[in-house]
Order: structure tokens, then C-alpha cells, then sequence
């Protein structure tokens, strides 16, 4: 645990938000160049918002923050506090932020619970159920794909059609099949799940995997035990809160497009859809947070739509998400760890 903790420890570093947002300026300047589309009536244009969705943007990014610290709150029973919650919940959006997005923020999460109170085992056990539901919502959401619905928003990309349509369905799948091995072993039989890792690792070319696979059953074996027995409305207060949280992530981005240019709701449902996709595609861990993949996708799918405008709607989303993520985590991060450290020492 102590490697873990040093790890985590390393994520939560101030300088690692230099390279994330270095990197997304960098390919936002070369999007821009390429462009060449900075005028000053596109910057007039910018000035001129409609408030009514600009504010309902706002509004949407507040609801983000408080589905995440409540659905922690519920994960916790209350043994967490409001306070204890929101910094799990900052400084977790800020790990995910300076990490690759397959990497995520798990472990700096756990670390986080520990110094809030918590066992290693309870903190193991709601990254775990977190995730969970987070796969739920992305895999419900997605399947809409596989009547063909996201067919036209794949041709979008042009000549990466083919491979945007590959990238999607083979993380689909993976994710897919990864959700559903631990929420069996979560929910149903996690000694028959210890019982076939075993068996599956003890094959010559699968040994190397038989240690992570044992620790995987051991977690999942904790994870099952302290949700067992959880009433029905224990999951769906926590589904709820899923929900609201990845929505209103989503519904973001149509307000805010909505905020500059008219848009139908055949339009908000496209915006949805395309959103969809990239998370499919910013889980390939080639840099931190997504950075520079969001900011080259969102071109490839709203250029058509935005126009002149595109590059300047991609500013504001990215500024109103991964960039705040980075911000605000770097401005509470010293004041969580006084705050840990002092209460440590106090005991």
C-alpha cells in the first residue's frame, strides 16, 4: 500500500498539470493556424451569447460536481462528510485530468478515501462500485449504436471513418465484457469468479497475469461483501446520481453550443451523440485527460456544423471542463493536504 500511496502521491503533483494543458494549447494554436479562422467578428460574435442557456450552462456545470459529491455521500452510508466528499470529488476529477483517461484517477481515489477515514477496504470497494456504474451509464448510452444510430456521425470523420467506427466498437467491447466480470463477481458469486481467474492464469502463456488476477478476486471478494445486503433504494438513489452526473457532463455542451447559434432538438440529440463517441475514443491512453485527442475529434465533428465558430466553441468547453478540472484541483489541493496532515497530526 505504501507504493500505492507514493504513486498517488505522484498524480497529485501541481506540476503535472503543465504537460495536459501545455499539450491541449498546443494542438488548439495548430488547429487554429491550420484554420486560419480568427476574426474579430467571430471574437464580436463571442460577446454576444444568449444568456438564457449561457447561465443554464452554468447551472449544468454546478449539477456535475454535486451528482459526483452526493453520489459519494451515498456510496459512504454518510460516514463520509459534505466536506470530506467534495474534496474527494475535486481532487479525483483533477487525478483524472493529469492521467491518461484509460488510467483515470482509481488509485489516487483510494488514496484519497484512506486519508479521508476510511479502510483500504471500503475505499477499494466505492472506486470499485463507482466505476461500475460509470460503465453502466457509458454501455446503456452507447448501445445505441448497434441499430445503427451513430452511422451518419461515424461518416463525419471522413477518411478516419473506418477507424473511428474500429476504435469505438473494440473499446465497446472491452469495456463491455471487463463491467460485466466484475459486476458478476460484485453482485453475484465472487468466489466463482476467484475460482475461474485462477484457473484461467494457471495456463503457461496466462502466468504472468495469475498475481494481478489474485488481487483482482481479493478486491472484488471486499467490494462484494460491504455492498451486500443494500436495499433497492440504496442503488437507485446511486443511479440517480449517475446519472444526473454524466448527463448534465454531456448536456453541457449542447447549452453552451445553443448559447451562440440556434439549434433543434434533432440538433441537441446529434450534439449527444457525438459526445458518445469521442468517450469512446479519448479512453485510448495516448495523453493525459484526452489532451489534444478531444481538441482534434471535436474538429472532425462539429466543423461542419460550427463553422468559422468551431475552435472557439472548443476553447470554452475545454476551459469549462478539463481546465477547470485542472484549476480548481490545483487550488484546493494544497488545502486538502494541510487539512489531512494536520488532522493526522492532531490524533
Amino acid at each position: 500500500m505504501e507504493t500505492d500511496a507514493q504513486a498517488a502521491l505522484k498524480t497529485l503533483n501541481l506540476r503535472k498539470i503543465v504537460i495536459p494543458i501545455l499539450f491541449g494549447l498546443l494542438i488548439t494554436a495548430f488547429l487554429f493556424y491550420r484554420s486560419g479562422k480568427v476574426s474579430s467578428d467571430i471574437l464580436s460574435w463571442l460577446c454576444a451569447p444568449n444568456w438564457t442557456y449561457l447561465c443554464m450552462a452554468a447551472c449544468a456545470i454546478v449539477l456535475r460536481e454535486l451528482g459526483h459529491i452526493c453520489r459519494l455521500r451515498l456510496l459512504s452510508d454518510g460516514n463520509l462528510s459534505w466536506k470530506s466528499c467534495f474534496y474527494v470529488a475535486t481532487l479525483w476529477e483533477f487525478a483524472s485530468a493529469v492521467t491518461p483517461s484509460v488510467v483515470g484517477g482509481g488509485l489516487v481515489a483510494i488514496f484519497l478515501f484512506s486519508k479521508e477515514g476510511l479502510s483500504l477496504g471500503k475505499a477499494l470497494a466505492y472506486v470499485i462500485v463507482n466505476g461500475i456504474l460509470d460503465n453502466l451509464f457509458f454501455l446503456l448510452a452507447a448501445s445505441y449504436s448497434f441499430g445503427g444510430g451513430y452511422a451518419s456521425f461515424f461518416t463525419m470523420t471522413n477518411e478516419l471513418s473506418g477507424s473511428v467506427k474500429a476504435i469505438f466498437f473494440t473499446n465497446y467491447t472491452i469495456l463491455f465484457i471487463y463491467t460485466v466480470v466484475i459486476a458478476s463477481g460484485v453482485f453475484l458469486n465472487p468466489n466463482l469468479l476467484k475460482w475461474i481467474l485462477m484457473r484461467t492464469t494457471s495456463i503457461r502463456f496466462l502466468k504472468r497475469w495469475r498475481r494481478p488476477a489474485y488481487q483482482l478476486s481479493k478486491d472484488i471478494m471486499v467490494t462484494s461483501h460491504e455492498f451486500r445486503g443494500k436495499r433497492l433504494s440504496f442503488w437507485c438513489k446511486l443511479l440517480f446520481c449517475t446519472i444526473l452526473t454524466w448527463m448534465v457532463r454531456y448536456v453541457f455542451l449542447n447549452l453552451l453550443i445553443a448559447s451562440y447559434a440556434p439549434v433543434s432538438w434533432g440538433g441537441h440529440w446529434a450534439i449527444f451523440c457525438k459526445q458518445i463517441i469521442m468517450w469512446a475514443l479519448m479512453l485510448v491512453p495516448l495523453a493525459p485527460g484526452g489532451s489534444g485527442i478531444a481538441e482534434v475529434l471535436f474538429q472532425a465533428f462539429f466543423e461542419h456544423t460550427l463553422g468559422d465558430y468551431t475552435l472557439i466553441i472548443l476553447i470554452l468547453w475545454r476551459a469549462c471542463s478539463f481546465y477547470l478540472y485542472l484549476t480548481v484541483g490545483a487550488f484546493f489541493l494544497p488545502k486538502w493536504i494541510r487539512r489531512v496532515f494536520r488532522n493526522r497530526l492532531a490524533q
